[in-house]
């Protein structure tokens, strides 16, 4: 968890720094020299942290390579259907890691328009689910790259649904 102090990480001459910011929001600065600069404090639980942290030890991370703490987090954070989502912070964690996606794969910074935004986003929520639903055994699914943001409204799957583990849910 992201304390008081400026946090460090530093892995193949990239360096993401992650430091509180006084105001409550999200702030995101791309800075030159092969760093990223993540500022904010609208992050109690650190799930941006852990996550973008994930994403720099190896932005192929697939689906089973989540740790269920993380996946559970970034489930509900990012729920639509949750009465009580916090919707700015869900935009800004999203933000957050499709900024850090972009500088990883250096790629330039990218604003995405409202449209692009909601497919890239809820595609990748609807893979949270589905690898929920795996690790509960309910569906079987190959593991599927979580972080490759640009390329998630096109991804194919093989899913099998286990109908004898779904049934009792729905009833």
């Amino acid at each position: 968890m992201i304390g008081d102090d400026n946090t460090k990480n530093q892995i193949n001459n990239t360096t993401i720094l992650y430091h509180f910011k006084p105001k409550p929001y999200l702030g995101l600065y791309m800075q030159e020299e092969r760093g990223l600069y993540l500022d904010f404090d609208n992050d109690p639980e650190g799930i941006i942290s852990r996550t973008v942290s994930i994403m720099v030890e190896s932005l192929h991370t697939m689906s089973d390579g989540l740790p269920d703490h993380l996946l559970k987090d970034l489930f509900d954070k990012t729920n639509p259907r949750d009465e009580n989502l916090d919707e700015v912070f869900m935009c800004e964690l999203f933000d957050a890691l499709y900024t850090a996606y972009r500088f990883l794969r250096g790629l330039p910074e990218r604003d995405l328009d409202q449209g692009e935004f909601n497919q890239i986003f809820l595609s990748w929520h609807i893979l949270l689910w589905v690898e929920t639903l795996r690790r509960a055994s309910v569906v079987t699914v190959t593991p599927f790259p979580i972080f490759d943001f640009d390329n998630l409204p096109d991804l194919q799957i093989d899913l099998k649904l286990d109908k004898s583990v779904l049934l009792p849910l729905l009833n």
